[in-house]
């Protein structure tokens, strides 16, 4: 996958937990957080805030050289005493979250956040800390010499050019075929699918990837190189997170997929078409529904809220086991004991 969106939202479960569920089945809960912790995984921002591979450090050490997407604000002019002030106190102390450091967030503050909170962003965001762990799902910061190898803190930078090939040919493989703007899209590059021509152009020249032409007319795409064209359609039926991979790039989900992906957490209530927290329902090789779901932890239930059928998907004995199966594989995931229609 590259990489993995990270989310706040837990109506149903974490983002990252069901992107990587609807993959791999059920795995431990504290994976994620045991794997940042032995410094085989990363945090940093990719797509938005995501989970990478540890080796991965030195493609986003251009971005730490400038502070990443400072979100944190002016805090290093407002309190400019912050920073020793934090660093020691995580030397001392070792991993820390923003609620071991004092100080009450003032009003009109972004999003409420005390200073020790943006402090501790911006440190993470220029690559002086890093994320080692969560608790619930509240970041633990440490110093990178502490979390992750040495041999990955003393790799060097690429140059512009291969660190963008490398980008490339990492978003190919892991999505199976992207165009040029999937690419961008992929790693929210400034510069649009210029800023990737020529790295495109040099993945193609060394192999790595290849471009094929598609019979609907459009735009061609990339694929990692030797891939087979005509393999057969899968027959999983897995329920993806509407922050999953394959549902970055809005225009080519429409165009695949026949899927227009709406996200509708962020509306009131009376504006939403399908739900909530809704997910899409892959089966072979389309998005045949979407559910409205919800955990009911205190009764160890999912409980299916809604079941909207895509226009041109029948209804039938077959998709209802489909569901069945996807809602089963995904209670599983979450740790849940029975499903809820």
């Amino acid at each position: 996958m590259s990489c993995v969106q990270l989310d706040s939202i837990s109506t149903v479960e974490r983002s990252h937990r069901i992107a990587l569920g609807s993959r791999v089945g059920t795995y431990p809960a504290d994976a994620v957080s045991t794997l940042l912790a032995r410094g085989r995984l990363i945090e940093y921002w990719a797509h938005e805030a995501c989970l990478l591979p540890a080796r991965d450090w030195p493609l986003f050490r251009p971005a730490m050289e400038v502070g990443g997407r400072r979100w944190y604000g002016e805090v290093d002019r407002t309190h400019p005493h912050l920073r020793e002030h934090v660093l020691e106190e995580i030397r001392s102390r070792g991993a820390l979250g923003s609620r071991h450091f004092d100080g009450a967030a003032r009003q009109g503050e972004m999003w409420g956040w005390k200073p020790a909170k943006r402090m501790l962003e911006l440190l993470w965001n220029h690559g002086e800390l890093v994320v080692a762990g969560r608790q619930g799902f509240q970041r633990l910061y440490d110093l990178p010499e502490r979390v992750v190898p040495r041999e990955i803190l003393e790799s060097p930078t690429p140059a512009e050019p291969e660190r963008l090939q490398e980008l490339v040919v990492r978003a190919v493989r892991a999505r199976g075929v992207l165009t040029e703007q999937g690419v961008v899209e992929h790693w929210r590059l400034r510069g649009g699918a210029a800023r990737v021509r020529d790295a495109i152009e040099s993945a193609l020249a060394d192999g790595l990837v290849e471009r094929f032409a598609v019979e609907d007319g459009g735009r061609p795409v990339l694929v990692p190189a030797g891939t087979e064209a005509d393999r057969p359609a899968p027959s999983a039926a897995v329920l993806l997170s509407p922050f999953d991979n394959l549902l970055w790039d809005r225009p080519f989900a429409r165009r695949v997929l026949g899927f227009d992906h709406l996200i509708e957490v962020y509306k009131p209530a009376p504006q939403r078409r399908y739900g909530y927290y809704v997910l899409p329902l892959l089966w072979r090789e389309r998005i045949v529904a979407r559910a409205d779901l919800k955990s009911d932890r205190a009764a160890g239930a999912l409980v299916v809220r809604a079941f909207h059928v895509e226009d041109g998907v029948r209804r039938s004995a077959a998709l209802e086991d489909a569901f069945e199966r996807a809602l089963d594989r995904l209670r599983r995931v979450i740790g849940l004991d029975t499903v809820l229609r």
